[in-house]
C-alpha cells in the first residue's frame, strides 16, 4: 500500500511539473516588420554611422547633397527615439523619401556587394520608418454602422 502512495504521488508530481512546462512556454506571435529581419538588416545600432562613412568615402558628392542630411537626420532620430520621428512634419516626410530614393540610386551606381548590403539595410531602415508613420495616420472619422 505504502508503495501504491508513492508511486501515485510520484506519478502526480510529474504531471504538475509537466503541465507547469507546458504553461511558461507560451508562443508569441509579432506581425511587425521588425519582427521579419534581424536587427543588423537595418541601420540601427551604430551601424547609420558606418553606413555613413561609406557613403564619404565612396560617395564623396552625394555625401555634401541636402538629400543625404535629410536622410541622415531621420535615421539618426529614428536611432535616438523610435517614437520621435512620429515629430516629423509631412513636408520633411516627403524630403526623406525622395531622399532616400536618391540614396538607393548612388548605392546602385556603385555596383559591389558593400554597396547592394547598404542599400538593403538604408531600404528596410525606410520602410519601418514609413510603416511607424503610415500606422500612426488618423483613422477616417465615419459614423458606426448599425
Amino acid at each position: 500500500m505504502k508503495t501504491r502512495v508513492i508511486f501515485a504521488a510520484l506519478v502526480l508530481g510529474l504531471g504538475l511539473v509537466t503541465s507547469q512546462a507546458d504553461a511558461a512556454t507560451t508562443i508569441v506571435i509579432d506581425d511587425s516588420p521588425a519582427a521579419k529581419k534581424p536587427a543588423s538588416a537595418m541601420l540601427v545600432n551604430g551601424s547609420e554611422k558606418q553606413f555613413a562613412s561609406y557613403i564619404e568615402q565612396n560617395v564623396n558628392r552625394f555625401a555634401r547633397n541636402t538629400n543625404w542630411q535629410n536622410f541622415m537626420s531621420v535615421v539618426s532620430l529614428y536611432n535616438q527615439n523610435p517614437a520621435a520621428v512620429l515629430t516629423i512634419s509631412p513636408a520633411d516626410r516627403v524630403k526623406f523619401n525622395e531622399a532616400i530614393a536618391q540614396v538607393n540610386t548612388q548605392l546602385a551606381r556603385q555596383k559591389n556587394a558593400e554597396a547592394s548590403r547598404w542599400m538593403n539595410q538604408a531600404d528596410l531602415t525606410a520602410r519601418m520608418i514609413n510603416f511607424i508613420w503610415n500606422t500612426n495616420q488618423p483613422t477616417s472619422e465615419t459614423p458606426d454602422v448599425q
